[in-house]
């Protein structure tokens, strides 16, 4: 286990600081229309892979514990998405001055959430002590996303070449600085990036252990009328997580039948996609961030309406 690295206000302002001035348009935020943050993260597919990201994640004992005693994402899961993904998308797709807006706040909020681990979970031992501005902890968050979106484009969208991932990897550098990350504490290039996700799929480092599982079961039984859809949702996902963490999640097995049931979905996904209407394959944030860099401050009417919906506000940034 890598020794704690708390986060605090100086560290993090101090980061904030040094991408400011890696920032080429400030209006366009900290990535723009021609990076690669922006091309493989504007599509709806993104959301494919958003419990494969959310499981990864809760099998750090730090996070499933966290979200367990702090969250209000088993109460009131809507509004935990909205809130969650309000701050990402802004920092994301918003100007530079919303993005360390969203930086800070995020970081504020953070700074709240502390504890103990309920139940020996790996390699943590019960009562040890959480933060969430842990920087080991956040890299690992930070990790499930960007892989987790790489391997959705893949899957869905297309292949990308080695520089593509490379060029994308570097980007998302400038994200974890938003959270106080330095570069040194992060895998160089793509490739080491990889083995440090492999690495850690099978490190004591991640134990499913009661916390987890009860976010997991949570995911994929929250609504009675999308049980059908959840019960193929549930398979897919299965099929794309790491081996080990599948079995200890109790998820649906590799079976000669789950894994055609998924081929299936993923094949009707590919070929409906390309057909889909534009605002039903793109985000609406990125949406309403092109229109923005075109001088057009307010979203279009189904862009508005789709935010409304997603993230409960039909504008996400200002101009």
């Amino acid at each position: 286990m890598s020794d704690t690295q708390n986060i605090d206000r100086e560290q993090l302002i101090d980061q904030l600081e040094f991408m400011k001035g890696q920032v080429i348009d400030p209006d366009a935020g900290i990535f723009g229309p021609d990076s690669m943050f922006w091309k493989i993260g504007r599509y709806s597919t993104a959301f494919l892979g958003a419990g494969r990201a959310a499981l990864l994640q809760n099998a750090h004992p730090w996070v499933a514990n966290a979200i367990k005693q702090h969250s209000r994402t088993m109460d009131d899961p809507m509004s935990r998405f909205r809130g969650t993904f309000t701050n990402v998308f802004k920092m994301v797709y918003g100007s530079l001055d919303q993005v360390i807006d969203s930086s800070l706040r995020v970081h504020q909020i953070h700074t709240h959430i502390s504890g103990e681990i309920e139940e020996d979970s790996g390699a943590f031992k019960k009562g040890s002590h959480y933060q969430a501005n842990e920087a080991n902890a956040m890299i690992w968050v930070h990790a499930t996303l960007w892989e987790t979106s790489v391997k959705m484009y893949e899957l869905i969208i297309g292949e990308l070449t080695a520089a593509e991932k490379e060029a994308y990897y570097q980007e998302t550098k400038m994200f974890a600085y938003l959270f106080g990350i330095p570069e040194s504490s992060l895998p160089p290039n793509w490739n080491e990036f990889l083995e440090y996700n492999e690495s850690m799929w099978n490190s004591d480092e991640l134990m499913v252990k009661d916390a987890s599982r009860e976010i997991s079961s949570f995911l994929f039984t929250f609504s009675r009328p999308l049980t059908p859809v959840l019960n193929r949702y549930e398979i897919f996902t299965s099929m794309v997580m790491p081996e080990r963490l599948r079995e200890q999640y109790g998820m649906s097995p590799a079976t000669e039948k789950n894994i055609q049931i998924y081929e299936t979905y993923v094949k009707r996904i590919k070929q409906a996609f390309p057909y889909l209407p534009k605002h039903a394959r793109y985000l609406p944030p990125y949406m309403e961030a092109q229109r923005r860099l075109k001088g057009k401050h307010r979203p279009g009417v189904i862009t508005g309406s789709l935010n409304k919906l997603m993230l409960g506000q039909a504008r996400l940034v200002s101009a």
